[in-house]
């Protein structure tokens, strides 16, 4: 009776162990960078996996969708694994944007500073990265993948930020990479408004 009550205790205890073990992680859905950009509320933050296109330096930079290519959104690195870190470097040696998937806190529109005057907060629009050009943030923990960008990518939303500083301007620019001396040639049209 003894050895019995022994056995099933000892059975409890082992269930009870791979009970409270916890369960492995599931990999997080890889969501649409319009998708997200659509939905975030100002002021909201969430923890996502987006992939995109990704135009930068070494610690800032932009990340675009072709669905959504005029809204770029503002990156910034706060890498918690160095896992394809260098790889996104050897891709940028080549080429100024690469296709990547990454994980890390996407930030909606920030408010603005509640100690302002009523009247300023109501038309004032905050936002992130240069010149507070951009509407959403995303802080990248993690780098899941990273492959070299298609050649037709333009940067388009890293570039049409500037023209919104020219009321009426439309911008549809190109540019390409010298292959021999690497040097960056934009071509940007210009149109003037006539009174």
């Amino acid at each position: 009776m003894a050895q019995k009550i022994f056995c099933i205790a000892a059975l409890l205890v082992m269930a009870g162990m791979c009970l409270g073990q916890p369960a492995p992680k599931q990999q997080q859905e890889t969501v649409s960078l319009c998708s997200l950009q659509q939905k975030i509320g100002a002021g909201d933050h969430e923890s996502v996996r987006v992939s995109g296109i990704y135009s930068a330096g070494p610690d800032r930079g932009v990340l675009e969708d072709a669905a959504c290519s005029k809204e770029g959104t503002w990156v910034e690195l706060d890498l918690k694994s160095e896992q394809n870190k260098q790889k996104l470097s050897e891709v940028f040696d080549h080429s100024r944007s690469a296709y990547v998937v990454f994980e890390g806190e996407f930030y909606g529109p920030p408010l603005p500073d509640p100690k302002l005057p009523e009247s300023i907060r109501k038309s004032y629009h905050p936002g992130w990265g240069h010149l507070a050009a951009f509407k959403t943030k995303l802080v990248v923990h993690a780098i899941h993948e990273v492959k070299a960008a298609p050649p037709d990518h333009t940067g388009n939303a890293s570039l049409s930020h500037e023209a919104g500083h020219a009321e009426g301007a439309t911008m549809d620019s190109t540019d390409t990479v010298d292959p021999k001396t690497g040097n960056l040639h934009v071509t940007i049209p210009v149109v003037a408004k006539h009174s």
